[in-house]
């Protein structure tokens, strides 16, 4: 009889607990929410401000996997009443992958500060990337490639894979608000185009300290940029062509070889001297060779391959520090060791650093090692 008094205790303890218990009041299910995964801000030829949205259908009726909408809009924030007037559930961004910019808009100064929504919003994923597009971005709202997932998740995944190769830079919504206001590099984030079947990605487009685009770099210039960087994921392909003692009656580059970058061991000197910073670049990069179509006895005359490999990708940096000297942008993040190493002299231009950029003296130092020869020596 005891037993049965304590065991009904313990249910009635149970209950009153269950009843004290928060329950989800903002629960929604999934039929009544309309889930933003990628969103689009573009303009018009008079300069009206256009927001695109997509979204997924589950409706088994529906013959369409994305619902696309686009309205005219004072921000993205005044566009939110006008989506919910055109869709058929709750709009929700806590989802979002994918924000296109199109290139039109970014050649304005300020237009990020059309992103104060998303960074204000706490339910905004903050991992969403931001893409630059070349051309308008309902050719790439709009498209409908055959054989591939959901868009936006066609486009993340791109995106991703690309980044992981080290061919494009990806910025997220909280690394965009990160280098917007900081004062030692300059923003830059993905570019792509709306091919006639498919999504290319072009490279990383450049930015100013006023978010204004300035310049982009092809996918082998991003390549090098992160090496330049220290970020480097997965192994790095470069092809140099070397100069050839005979050349050949062919239309192709005989001279042409292609190697894995195994690593990158960055060391960086600054000084400042007749008013201007100095960079020393000291690149180490251990190479496997991957590809040569050109004879040469490697075994026997490893210095001289690497000294002629040397030669061509310092030339290659050279060019890629020349273009970004030359715009203006600092990408690299120079002025985060101006300020590091040479604070008292980066106080000065602290607020006005890419001009101090572009007169910086910098050189790089490259020394390759041939660690593997591949199967065919």
């Amino acid at each position: 009889m005891a037993d049965l008094s304590r065991v009904k205790r313990t249910v009635l303890l149970l209950v009153t607990i269950s009843l004290l218990l928060t329950s989800c009041k903002d629960r929604l299910d999934l039929e009544n929410v309309t889930l933003v995964l990628m969103e689009g801000i573009d303009i018009d030829k008079d300069n009206n401000l256009l927001i695109y949205m997509s979204s997924p259908v589950f409706s088994k009726e529906a013959k369409k996997k994305n619902e696309e909408t686009v309205v005219k809009a004072m921000s993205p924030r005044d566009a939110r009443g006008y989506f919910e007037a055109k869709v058929s559930a709750l709009v929700s961004t806590g989802k979002l992958q994918n924000l296109l910019v199109s290139k039109k808009l970014m050649q304005h100064p300020y237009w990020y500060k059309l992103l104060d929504v998303l960074f204000r919003d706490a339910k905004v994923r903050a991992n969403a990337r931001i893409i630059m597009v070349d051309g308008d971005v309902k050719d790439v709202m709009f498209f409908e490639p055959e054989n591939k997932r959901r868009l936006p998740l066609h486009i993340a995944k791109l995106l991703d894979t690309a980044h992981e190769r080290n061919l494009v830079e990806v910025t997220t919504l909280f690394t965009m608000q990160r280098l917007l206001y900081e004062k030692g590099v300059t923003p830059y984030l993905t570019e792509l185009r709306r091919e006639p079947k498919e999504i290319r990605l072009l490279g990383t487009a450049m930015l100013d300290n006023n978010g204004k685009y300035v310049t982009s770099l092809s996918l082998v210039e991003n390549e090098l940029l992160q090496i330049l960087q220290d970020e480097k994921y997965q192994d790095l392909t470069l092809t140099v062509i070397l100069p050839e003692k005979e050349k050949p009656d062919t239309i192709f580059h005989m001279g042409t070889m292609s190697f894995y970058i195994k690593k990158v061991n960055r060391k960086i000197k600054s000084s400042y001297k007749d008013g201007k910073f100095q960079f020393d670049f000291d690149l180490g990069l251990p190479i496997q060779i991957t590809e040569r179509l050109f004879d040469y006895n490697v075994q026997d005359e490893p210095q001289k391959l690497e000294k002629m490999i040397n030669e061509q990708l310092t030339e290659e940096f050279k060019k890629l520090v020349s273009k970004l000297q030359k715009n203006k942008v600092d990408p690299i993040g120079l002025g985060l060791y101006a300020r590091a190493f040479q604070y008292h002299n980066w106080k000065k231009v602290q607020n006005n650093w890419p001009e101090a950029f572009a007169e910086a003296k910098i050189t790089v130092h490259v020394h390759t090692k041939i660690k593997d020869y591949g199967e065919i020596k």
